[in-house]
C-alpha cells in the first residue's frame, strides 16, 4: 500500500511542476511515506527525517512526513521542527497541490482530515496515463482502511474507515492499464476479502472473478486477505483462473484461541485450518505465507508454544514475524505485559529459526520443477542474470538480459542458494 501510495505522490509531485532528484542530498524536497505499525519503523523514520536536515543544503530543505506516522504525530512533527509539512494517507494524490500552495504562501502545513468528502481517488484515467510505459506491473487500490479494529493494530485510526472504489471503476482503470502494456496486477486492499461491505458492491471473489476476464493480464495478484472473510468462493475462482497467482497470503498472528481472542481477530485456530484444508483440496499447487506476533500482552510459554506448533503443523512457505509493538490508541495499549523485552525477542528469534527451516525445506522441494515466471529485474549480483518470481511468489535467478523484463517464461528450478531458487529457461 505504501508503494502505492508512493507511486501516487510521484505523479502529483511531477503534476505539480517538479522532478524526481536521483540522490536525497540533491533534492530540495524530501518526502518521507511512513508506517506507524511499529514503534520501531517510527523512530527509524524519525531518525531520517532529522538526518535529512544533515544533508547539503539541510536547514533549506523541504521536508514532509506523509502517510499513517503523519496521520498520528503529524502535528507533534511539525511542532518539533522535524517535518515541514505533515499529510495524512487521504490526501497522498494530493501532495503535489499542498507544496505547491505552501511554497506560494506558506500557510497550511497538516492535511490530516479522514471525511469522507476529502479522500483523494486512488483510480483514475490520469494515472493510467501517467504511469511509466516500461513497467508491466502495477498496483491497484481497492479499498482503503479498515474496520475490524485488531485490538493490537493502529491502521483503523491512521488509515480510517473500509472505502471500496466502484467496481466498475476498477475494471475500466484495469482496461486502460492493459491497453498500455500492463501484464500484472496487484489488487490492494487492508483486507481485500471486505470489498464491497460498505456499500453494497459486489463481493470480492466477483470482482476477482471479473478482473481474470480481462484481456492481456498474466497475473493476478491480491493482498491482504483476512481469515475470517476468506470464503470458499475466493478459493474457487482462484482454481478456475491460472492467471491468479497461487502465492496466498493469510495472516494467522497466534497459534493461541485465548490470544486470537484477545487480539479480536475473529476466528480460532479451527476456522484457520479449515481454510487451509479447503485451499489444499482445491488447489493442486500453492504456497503459503502468513504474518505472526509472539510477545503479545499476557503471552504464556505454553501458547507461544501453541503458535510454534501451528508453524510446524502448516508448514509455511514464509512468515513474517513480529514482537509485539504497543501502540498508543489501540484497546492492547492498556494491556499489561508480562514478559521482558528479552524474552520476547527469544521468542521471536526461536520462531524466525523454526519458519527458516521450513521455508528452505519448502523452496528445496521445488528443484527439478518446471515453473512459469514473470521476469522483474536484472539480477543485483549479476548484469548477466535476471530475477523474477513464480507464480507461487519465489524469487527465481537465470541467465537473462533486460529485454526479457516483464515476460512470462516457464522455467525448470535447478538449484538454491540461501532463500533464492536458481533456474534455466524451458521451451
Amino acid at each position: 500500500m505504501n508503494k502505492s501510495d508512493s507511486c501516487l505522490m510521484e505523479i502529483s509531485m511531477n503534476r505539480n511542476g517538479f522532478h524526481l532528484s536521483p540522490e536525497p542530498d540533491t533534492a530540495d524536497i524530501v518526502i518521507f511515506n511512513t508506517c506507524s505499525v511499529r514503534n520501531h519503523a517510527e523512530n527509524r523514520a524519525i531518525a531520517r527525517m532529522k538526518s535529512a536536515r544533515g544533508l547539503p543544503g539541510g536547514r533549506d530543505k523541504l521536508v514532509i512526513c506523509a502517510g499513517c506516522m503523519a496521520q498520528r504525530i503529524g502535528k507533534e512533527l511539525i511542532a518539533n521542527g522535524t517535518a515541514d509539512i505533515a499529510a495524512g494517507p487521504y490526501q497522498s494524490p494530493r501532495i503535489g497541490e499542498f507544496v505547491a500552495a505552501w511554497l506560494t504562501d506558506h500557510r497550511k502545513r497538516t492535511f490530516l482530515s479522514q471525511e469522507i468528502a476529502d479522500f483523494s481517488d486512488r483510480i483514475n484515467e490520469d494515472r493510467a496515463l501517467e504511469r511509466d510505459p516500461a513497467d508491466w506491473h502495477e498496483w491497484v487500490t481497492i479499498t482503503h482502511g479498515c474496520e475490524n479494529f485488531c485490538s493490537y493494530c493502529i491502521v483503523p485510526h491512521v488509515r480510517g474507515k473500509l472505502i471500496s472504489v466502484s467496481s466498475g471503476k476498477i475494471l475500466s482503470y484495469i482496461r486502460d492499464l492493459t491497453a498500455r502494456g500492463v501484464t500484472e496486477i496487484t489488487l490492494l486492499g487492508q483486507n481485500v476479502n471486505q470489498y464491497g461491505m460498505d456499500c453494497g458492491e459486489i463481493p470480492f471473489f466477483r470482482l476477482l472473478e471479473k478482473t481474470a476476464s480481462i484481456e492481456g493480464l498474466n497475473r493476478i495478484n491480491f493482498l491482504t486477505s483476512h481469515p475470517k472473510d476468506f470464503s470458499n468462493d475466493i478459493i474457487s475462482v482462484i482454481k478456475d483462473h491460472r492467471t491468479i497467482s497461487r502465492a496466498i497470503h493469510l495472516p494467522l498472528q497466534s497459534g493461541s484461541d485465548r490470544i486470537l481472542t484477545l487480539m479480536n481477530r475473529g476466528y480460532l485456530m479451527k476456522d484457520y485450518r479449515g481454510i487451509i484444508d479447503v485451499i489444499a483440496a482445491e488447489l493442486d499447487d500453492f504456497s503459503l505465507s502468513t504474518d505472526l506476533i509472539v510477545g503479545f500482552p499476557g503471552e504464556t510459554v505454553d501458547e507461544y508454544r501453541e503458535t510454534l506448533r501451528a508453524v510446524e503443523t502448516l508448514q509455511f512457505d514464509e512468515a513474517y514475524t513480529y514482537a509485539y509493538s504497543p501502540r498508543s490508541g489501540t484497546a492492547a495499549f492498556d494491556l499489561p505485559e508480562t514478559i521482558t523485552p528479552d524474552e520476547k525477542r527469544d521468542r521471536l528469534a526461536e520462531l524466525i529459526e523454526v519458519q527458516r527451516n521450513i521455508s528452505r525445506t519448502k523452496l528445496e522441494g521445488r528443484i527439478d520443477r518446471t515453473e512459469e515466471m514473470i521476469i522483474e529485474a536484472i539480477s543485483k549480483k549479476s548484469s548477466r542474470d535476471v530475477v523474477g518470481k513464480t507464480f507461487l511468489n519465489h524469487p527465481v535467478v537465470l541467465p537473462g538480459v533486460p529485454e526479457d523484463i516483464g515476460k512470462i517464461i516457464r522455467v525448470r528450478i535447478t538449484g538454491l542458494k540461501g532463500a533464492t531458487l536458481y533456474g534455466e529457461r524451458t521451451a
